[in-house]
């Protein structure tokens, strides 16, 4: 099969599918943006990220194309609701590319900023190809409590509402974002739920699950926390809508009824931390049982969940939270809230426990009642990690091979027997 990704960018995590899609035996194209092409309005490279991967791009600058002229009217009506982009001109430069590489299948990586002008040529029957569009969270959730997702304005809703009914399959992450499909009036025969995949594969990740006690020993050690401390980790964005400052709340509790509690705060520095996270626990005195570790990468992420005896997540709104997948594939079970879209999945394997969203109380109760019971952390782990094999990337894969093909039967199938 051809195989044309539109903005695989729109997720940093998307790279590996398209190289498990190299590997089994398919063509796949990219169309991606960036500004300040040295050689014009377009670039074509015969590779994406990586000299050799053999994943065909099409570059283009938004900015620059005599199109733009031509597209200038109709772009000024749509802009403000299009994120400041020129709606016409691509879908003017979609078109151009699905005759560059003639595909059988595209696949928008996400909902708006590609698969409204794809969806925009299909419904004028300028799009042959079939389309599947992939919803990741930000492009169709409106949480302004939270600031995720994308303000709603008569114009963004009348865009996406006319988007979801023009593709022949429609690939939200988690039910949740199913759910908002559904109340845009999207066909629910063409929607299939299939998730966001790990970006490690299993022969990777078994090591450290394999010697989770040794990396739980060197991980505490490089940062001083003792080998025996109930430990519990987040990793993240650290942007509001992860709702640490919840946790921040929750832990003073946590600490006073489990004295030698420790947490390990990845991620980035982002203000919001030091706005309403930093302060929380330096009011309660607990800021000391506090390590921050700053961002991690590649198998280091895994390293790190696999030295904790408990991933929290406490977010407000998300459409999924991969970190609970990473953290179940190597034994590390999660509390979360119910503000994010894995909780369908934690409940239906019962690999953590799921708590209302906002609830200090809940989640703290929660947290300490999961380091008083070491036999409910070990069946939590074991669940975790068949939970899992529900976002392998062969699985998930597979099912994206499925809709490309036309059967959605074959891709649901597959969500329930992974």
């Amino acid at each position: 099969m051809r195989i044309l990704y539109l903005h695989p960018s729109a997720w940093t995590g998307e790279y590996p599918i398209l190289v498990k899609l190299r590997e089994l035996g398919h063509d796949v194209f990219v169309l991606e943006e960036k500004r300040g092409l040295a050689s014009g309005k377009r670039s074509a490279a015969p590779h994406f990220r990586t000299p050799g991967d053999g994943i065909p791009t099409l570059w283009y600058d938004p900015r620059r194309g005599w199109e733009r002229i031509a597209t200038w009217v109709p772009d000024r009506v749509f802009r403000s609701a299009f994120d400041g982009r020129n709606l016409v001109h691509r879908m003017w430069v979609v078109a151009e590319a699905v005759r560059y590489f003639r595909p059988h299948a595209v696949l928008s990586s996400d909902g708006f900023s590609y698969a409204i002008p794809a969806a925009f040529l299909k419904r004028l029957r300028m799009l042959k190809p079939r389309l599947v569009v992939g919803y990741i969270g930000g492009d169709i959730l409106d949480c302004p409590e939270a600031e995720v997702g994308r303000r709603r304005t008569p114009m963004v809703n009348w865009l996406i509402r006319q988007s979801v009914t023009g593709p022949e399959a429609l690939r939200p992450v988690s039910p949740m974002l199913e759910a908002i499909l559904l109340a845009e009036g999207a066909p629910p025969e063409r929607i299939t739920v299939c998730p966001s995949h790990l970006v490690k594969s299993d022969r990777e990740i078994s090591p450290i699950l394999g010697s989770r006690e040794r990396v739980a020993r060197e991980v505490r050690a490089r940062h001083a926390i003792p080998p025996m401390a109930p430990l519990a980790i987040t990793l993240g964005g650290n942007h509001k809508g992860k709702g640490l400052h919840l946790l921040a709340r929750a832990w003073p509790a946590v600490v006073r009824n489990c004295p030698e509690a420790r947490w390990v705060l990845g991620g980035p520095a982002h203000p919001w931390l030091d706005e309403a996270v930093w302060p929380e626990l330096r009011r309660a005195d607990v800021a000391h049982t506090v390590t921050a570790c700053g961002p991690l990468e590649g198998l280091d992420v895994f390293r790190h969940l696999a030295s904790a005896d408990l991933h929290v997540n406490p977010s407000l709104c998300e459409s999924l939270n991969m970190v609970t997948v990473e953290a179940a594939a190597v034994g590390t079970p999660t509390i979360t809230s119910d503000g994010a879209g894995v909780a369908h999945w934690v409940r239906r394997f019962d690999a953590g426990q799921v708590v209302p969203r906002s609830q200090v109380g809940a989640l703290a109760d929660a947290i300490i009642s999961a380091f008083r019971n070491k036999e409910q952390l070990r069946r939590w782990s074991l669940a975790g990690r068949a939970m899992s094999s529900e976002f392998s990337l062969d699985r998930v894969a597979t099912a994206l091979l499925a809709l490309m093909a036309g059967d959605s039967t074959a891709a649901q199938q597959g969500d329930r027997n992974a």
